[in-house]
Order: structure tokens, then sequence, then C-alpha cells
């Protein structure tokens, strides 16, 4: 595990490789690692389109912090990247064929969401391509890192001071495999239009999450929260949540909590 000792070089060495792999992701041979990331974002926050004049497309709408990630998708298979009307969120879209062909065929074979499938389908049989289903997924994969990107959140109550990985769904079936492979529960959301949420809380599970997403890194702004979290255990550690305001270890836990919610 990686502690606040070297958290922060290991942050910076994290974004540097990330900063690079959008270079090394514009020829042919795309990383699988990559292409499993983007079959998980599709999954939880793309949209295959086929229109009724038989025009297909890609759509993938995310948080306005998340710009880096959709830039790189945009810079490996080209497409339109523009604010939406409430000005919080950003939509890709890719109708060029060269690019949508690109794209089908780097995720055909990665993609687990059920309707997504159905979308895929539709858009392959226009090109005479052949869907390919997923193989079960593994441990060893990067599509949870894209489908955390999407429809994941990290947290922390600050009744209990208690830190929690949850992914939304709303439906179980793509949820459930998530517990064998990392661990935590599926629960009903009370609340909420997703009516599914994988829930994970225990310390021992999240620090072996956070390994993977070392090997698996997200490309979306919840990396910094991610890169925050053994620094979250080492200091509730020594209780600086419950200490006085007046304590050089107050200090460090008012700026961790500045970092965590400015996602810095």
């Amino acid at each position: 595990m990686f502690n606040s000792l070297v958290g922060t070089s290991e942050a910076i060495c994290l974004l540097n490789k990330n900063k690079r792999s959008i270079h090394n992701l514009s020829n042919s041979n795309r990383d699988l690692k990559f292409k499993q990331w983007l079959a998980g974002l599709i999954d939880g926050d793309g949209c295959f389109t086929l229109s009724k004049k038989g025009y297909a497309g890609l759509e993938i709408t995310m948080d306005i912090r998340d710009e880096r990630a959709l830039q790189i998708i945009k810079n490996v298979y080209g497409g339109s990247l523009k604010l939406r009307s409430n000005a919080n969120a950003l939509r890709y879209r890719l109708h060029h064929k060269e690019g949508l062909l690109n794209i089908i065929n780097d995720v055909n074979g990665l993609i687990r969401n059920p309707v997504r499938l159905v979308q895929l389908n539709n858009v392959c049989l226009k090109y005479d391509i052949s869907l390919i289903w997923p193989e079960k997924l593994t441990q060893n994969n990067g599509w949870l890192s894209g489908f955390f990107d999407a429809d994941g959140t990290i947290t922390i109550n600050q009744t209990n001071w208690q830190l929690s990985i949850t992914v939304s769904q709303k439906t179980t079936e793509i949820l459930t495999p998530l517990i064998e492979l990392y661990g935590g529960n599926v629960y009903i959301s009370k609340g909420s239009s997703d009516s599914f949420k994988w829930y994970i809380t225990k310390k021992e599970d999240i620090l072996k999450l956070i390994e993977y997403f070392k090997e698996y890194p997200p490309r979306s702004a919840k990396i910094n929260r991610l890169l925050l979290v053994p620094k979250f255990y080492e200091l509730k550690s020594m209780k600086a949540h419950k200490t006085t305001s007046d304590t050089l270890l107050a200090k460090s836990w008012d700026l961790f909590i500045k970092k965590w919610m400015n996602y810095e």
C-alpha cells in the first residue's frame, strides 16, 4: 500500500503516466487497459445511437470536471466536445464513420451493460460487424475503472467519518460480479433514479481497491480523491478529526478536507 510519504510522488507519477498515454493511444494497437476503461465508461455514461435515417453515433456525457477524460477520447477517435446547456456537464459526440468503426472494434467484446449491448448490436448490424459477447469479468481488467469514472462515487460520511466507494445502476446484473471480485455488497438505494448500489466500506477492501486503481487508473477527477484515501486512514488513525482546532494535527485534517472537497 502507498502511504502519505510516497502518496504525493506516486500521484504525480500516475498523472504523468496518464498524460503520456494520450500520445501513445493514437496508433492502431491501442492498449487493452485503455479499451477496457473506455468500455466501462461507455457502459455507464455512454450511448450508441442509430437514427431513423440510419445515422450511427456515440455520445458520452460527463461532469464538467472530467473534460480531460473526454478530451483523451476525442484525441484518439475524433468527434466533438460541447458544454451542455446547464453548464455543469460536457457531451462528447462521435458520428464520423472512421472514428466510430475504430471505437466499435476497440470495445466490441468488452461492453457489459445489457442496454448498451443492444445499442452496440444495432450499430454493428449497420456496418455488418458481428457482436462479440464479453467474457466473465476478472480482477485484472480495466473495465471497473471506466465504470467507476461514469457511475461511481467516493465519499466520507461526516457523521461517523466512514469512507465509502459506491457504484449505482438501475439493475443488479453488472453490479453483483463486483462483490466476488472486490468485496462489498449490493443494496437497494432509496430516493435515487438508480435503484441499486454496489457499496464498499471495509478499510481492507477499499485499500485493495486502491491498489487496483493504481494498476488501472481512472481518468476522471475522482482519481484525486482516490489518491487521498491512504492519507485519510492515516489521519483518522491519529484521531485528527477529533483533536482540538488549535493543534497542528487539526490543521492537517482541515487541509485534507479542503483537498477532498475540491478534488485536489
